[in-house]
């Protein structure tokens, strides 16, 4: 197993144990919210960014990317102040258990998805295998293994980081 092996593996079980902590329905939050803040800032950050973050900088490629990182927090948030007065609705009727183990394996699936995501990303910046050298690539058993994860939950993943990376690109060509 290699170091890029353990490393992956500490961050899913920590996202298993922060799982078995903080239950079921605040992790199901924090996917639900993750995936429906990229997509919802996929949609909004254009037209946000004119209303919005326009009063902020003159600059709409700045402004552009602020609204995109705000409606991605944003957005996540109102999911898990919802999630967790439902939790404490849960353990009010003593289910807290079951939304305790339930929220380990969501906390694991969670962590791995954030982890697929990043392995796209880096695909698409370190095509010279300047961070991660092809060799560290092959020699790992989860870094292929996580790739198509990110494809599961969000078919666009890959295109969509590849849209995201140009644009930032872009922006920063202008400034």
């Amino acid at each position: 197993m290699a170091t890029l092996d353990v490393i992956l593996l500490i961050i899913i079980g920590l996202g298993v144990v922060l799982g078995f902590l903080r239950g079921a329905l605040k992790q199901l939050a924090g996917l639900l919210g993750l995936v429906v803040g990229l997509l919802a800032a996929k949609v909004l950050y254009a037209s946000v960014a004119e209303r919005v973050f326009s009063h902020v900088t003159d600059n709409l490629t700045v402004a552009q990317v602020l609204s995109f990182v705000a409606i991605w927090v944003a957005v996540p948030l109102l999911f898990w102040l919802v999630a967790a007065l439902l939790t404490k609705m849960m353990e009010a009727v003593s289910l807290g258990w079951l939304n305790r183990l339930l929220g380990a394996a969501l906390g694991g699936l969670l962590h791995a998805l954030v982890l697929s995501l990043l392995v796209c990303v880096l695909e698409v910046v370190d095509t010279d295998d300047v961070l991660l050298s092809r060799s560290q690539k092959r020699q790992s058993v989860l870094y292929d293994r996580l790739k198509p994860l990110a494809g599961l939950f969000l078919p666009a993943a890959q295109e969509f980081t590849r849209q995201i990376y140009n644009e930032i690109n872009d922006a920063t060509e202008r400034i």
